[in-house]
């Protein structure tokens, strides 16, 4: 059975607690990570993850103030679950589960970080190891189950949205077919609403007028949303829809039936999810 150690990705991306929300923020798009380990010499003690970033820089206690006066540690989530490198992936899977986290530190028996394995990880193991063993649909969100929001819902619908359904992604829906989708990294690399200022994908309006007031819009879904989204049957072999999520570098995917309504959703954590089954059975 392969080990936590064989999977995981070294070096990690690590912040300290008394850097800012600015430098980790940068740290993400540069490194093109979705969660940051924060260390106390070589032990972990937090992480941050884009989704604390939405979650955190819609709230009105964050929204008003620039990024780089907010420290990691008003925003990161501690304790931190970790994973000894010598342990199962199905009992890294189990854990995921357990905690519906996406990611885990990796220690070794000094509890010295070591390395991380995430749901991407995950989604690779399967690929490899479990072909022909599911359709999408056996293992895909329901319906019912997705988060979904139609064009002109704003952005505090969308973040709401991802936090009830406690997803990294929303599908914009029309007329029963997926138009778009919206991720985690489409919102916490916004610039943030702050309340006095004009909000659409970072651009400034500014009225023609010399009138004394101002005009305010935030984002709709469908100017945050990225058209077209890569989709997958439901009948189709879940290995290759693991494979369809690496290939092209994202999370997540509305599934889909022959008529090309929407029936669901399936993401790198729906794998996590498929390999913690396998290992209780």
């Amino acid at each position: 059975m392969k080990e936590v150690g064989e999977l995981m990705r070294s070096p990690v991306v690590t912040v300290s607690k008394n850097d800012t929300v600015a430098r980790a923020r940068n740290l993400m798009l540069r490194e093109m990570v979705s969660r940051l380990v924060v260390v106390e010499g070589t032990s972990p003690m937090g992480i941050l993850t884009k989704k604390d970033l939405v979650r955190d820089l819609a709230s009105y206690k964050m929204r008003n103030r620039e990024l780089d006066s907010i420290m990691v540690l008003e925003i990161m989530r501690t304790p931190v679950k970790v994973i000894q490198e010598r342990a199962t992936v199905e009992e890294a899977a189990k854990t995921m589960i357990s905690a519906n986290i996406r990611g885990l530190p990796v220690v070794d028996s000094g509890g010295s970080l070591v390395g991380i394995i995430t749901k991407t990880d995950m989604t690779s193991y399967y690929f490899q190891s479990h072909k022909g063993r599911h359709t999408v649909g056996e293992i895909a969100r329901k319906i019912d189950q997705t988060p979904v929001v139609k064009r002109m819902h704003s952005f505090y619908r969308v973040v709401d949205m991802m936090e009830a359904y406690s997803a990294d992604r929303v599908i914009v829906e029309e007329g029963k077919k997926p138009v778009g989708i919206i991720t985690e990294t489409d919102l916490s690399f916004l610039r943030p609403y702050r309340g006095s200022e004009p909000f659409i994908k970072g651009t400034a309006i500014k009225s023609e007028e010399p009138w004394p007031t101002r005009l305010y819009q935030l984002p709709t879904a469908e100017s945050l949303m990225t058209v077209e989204p890569i989709t997958v049957e439901e009948e189709q072999d879940a290995a290759e829809a693991a494979r369809t999520l690496l290939e092209n570098g994202i999370g997540g995917m509305p599934v889909v039936n022959k008529e090309y309504e929407l029936v669901g959703m399936i993401t790198k954590f729906d794998f996590v999810k498929a390999i913690a089954r396998e290992g209780s059975a």
